[in-house]
């Protein structure tokens, strides 16, 4: 905790960048002044979680129509007031409180979408914590910064680094005209391009190759994992192609300027767990991905997971 303390003390007396005003251009007359922007919303409703229970914080966040994956019968809740009932119903989220700090995120060249990733602490009525891992897509709504989509994991115990780093800055003058037409089927089928060429290779050189160098995974360590090549060693490599999981998107949002975006989907595995029926549907696990490409002629690529 108290790494904790000395980052909410430095959040405390961090500079707060406003917000840049809307725009219909394709590319935001700074990028950088809109990340920042971004950023400082996810830190201010970080400091008004402070007192709040933890459905009411994530809550205060998100969009009216945001998304966020989910065990059970329905993998994605597909609503604001659905993902407050679901955190309510749970007997590990609804009496508890959270804090978190972002400490990655990027955004897209019309200054309209972006992401953030950080970790997080969850605080038990008895006083237990868990730490844990996010990952939010934003967007510019008539409320300000709202999070389109969101998702949370433990992680172990361990200290993480507070610094935040932009990832894959656009690059404006690629962007100097719309880039957006076609835009969403090109990332889908850049997803389901990944998931092939997994079931050829293997799922570790599939992810080395369809990351972006920028690219960061959640994974099972107390940091994140950054960069194609980290994440992809984080696969077993005795794993012979097309025999772990398969993959594929249902739908997806990406930004105005086409160069930001998030699918959204089911992984499969490919083995039958022993203890299911013979007859029973293989259990599937929601997803979501975070992708960015440089140049509108450019290959999708993952950059946050």
């Amino acid at each position: 905790m108290g790494q904790w303390a000395t980052y909410v003390a430095a959040l405390a007396a961090a500079p707060v960048t406003a917000q840049a005003p809307a725009t219909t251009s394709a590319v935001a007359p700074d990028p950088a002044a809109a990340l920042s922007g971004m950023v400082a919303a996810d830190r201010a409703f970080a400091a008004a979680a402070e007192g709040a229970l933890l459905p009411d914080a994530i809550g205060a966040m998100l969009a009216a129509d945001a998304i966020m994956p989910a065990r059970g019968d329905k993998p994605f809740l597909r609503s604001r007031d659905e993902i407050i009932a679901y955190l309510r119903s749970n007997p590990a989220a609804g009496h508890a409180r959270i804090g978190w700090f972002p400490v990655r995120g990027g955004i897209a060249a019309d200054g309209r979408h972006g992401f953030t990733a950080g970790y997080v602490i969850v605080t038990q009525p008895d006083g237990a914590t868990q730490p844990g891992k996010y990952l939010a897509y934003w967007g510019r709504t008539a409320g300000g910064w709202r999070a389109l989509a969101y998702k949370r994991a433990p992680r172990p115990g361990g200290v993480v680094g507070t610094e935040f780093r932009a990832l894959g800055m656009p690059k404006a003058d690629a962007w100097q005209s719309e880039g957006g037409a076609g835009a969403l089927a090109s990332l889908l089928a850049a997803e389901r391009a990944f998931a092939a060429k997994a079931q050829v290779v293997g799922v570790g050189p599939a992810f080395a190759e369809y990351g972006h160098a920028d690219a960061i995974n959640m994974g099972a360590g107390a940091a994140f994992t950054e960069g194609a090549a980290a994440i992809a060693a984080g696969f077993d490599p005795e794993a012979q192609p097309g025999q772990a999981i398969d993959w594929a998107p249902d739908f997806g949002i990406v930004a105005a300027s086409g160069d930001l975006g998030i699918s959204f989907g089911r992984i499969v595995p490919k083995r039958r767990p022993p203890e299911l029926a013979a007859d029973a549907p293989l259990p599937a696990s929601p997803f979501f991905t975070i992708w960015h490409r440089d140049t509108p002629a450019g290959p999708w690529r993952y950059i946050a997971e």
